[in-house]
């Protein structure tokens, strides 16, 4: 199945992607980089460690980096049954080298962040009018969302240090600052003094 102006963009690894990612708090290059070796489906809940990024440059093209953004975020993350789905769909696919990326490109290399930043912004063009009738703003759209939208959620449940350490962050005001959307409960005396006010 084809579009008039070529082939249908791979949408599987995309949305595996953002599962992942929104299960995980993961970069988009610490979930492309993910490997086979790099999850336990035989734990439950099924985990995954986070020790590795995709990076691209001049010299050795587009590559994995064995740590993540800095050595100190590896860390082991219990998967939630949405992401757990999303990988199980990625290692049917992946080759059955223990080294084999989970997202990989037709030649077996791993996908760059770039390709699948493209295929996000294709994703949005195809998708724009469903997307923004749902009250989405395509145009902040972009792989971090995912990782903010984990941390917000963690927060909201557990609180900033279960957010944190899910971020892989070193403090929790770096998650404070950057991530975490809060929506800080005014004192409730508030409602109390207007209820007063107003009863007359």
């Amino acid at each position: 199945m084809s579009r008039g102006d070529g082939p249908r963009p791979n949408y599987r690894a995309l949305l595996d992607g953002m599962e992942v990612m929104l299960g995980t708090s993961e970069r988009i290059g610490e979930c492309l980089g993910l490997r086979r070796c790099d999850v336990d489906m035989t734990t439950l809940p099924p985990t995954l460690v986070v020790n590795g990024t995709i990076v691209s440059n001049k010299t050795q093209g587009t590559h994995r980096k064995d740590s993540p953004k800095r050595a100190r975020q590896r860390r082991n993350i219990a998967l939630p049954a949405m992401a757990a789905a999303a990988v199980r769909r990625r290692l049917a696919l992946a080759e059955p080298d223990p080294e084999a990326f989970l997202f990989p490109t037709k030649t077996g290399h791993t996908m760059s962040v770039s390709n699948y930043e493209r295929l996000l912004r294709s994703f949005i063009n195809d998708e724009r009018t469903e997307l923004v009738a749902l009250g989405v703003d395509v145009d902040e759209y972009t792989t971090h969302i995912y990782r903010r939208t984990a941390a917000t959620l963690i927060e909201r449940a557990a609180g900033i240090t279960l957010a944190s350490r899910l971020l892989g962050h070193a403090s929790e005001q770096i998650t404070r600052n950057s991530y975490v959307v809060t929506a800080e409960l005014v004192d409730p005396v508030t409602a109390e003094i207007l209820d007063e006010v107003l009863a007359d």
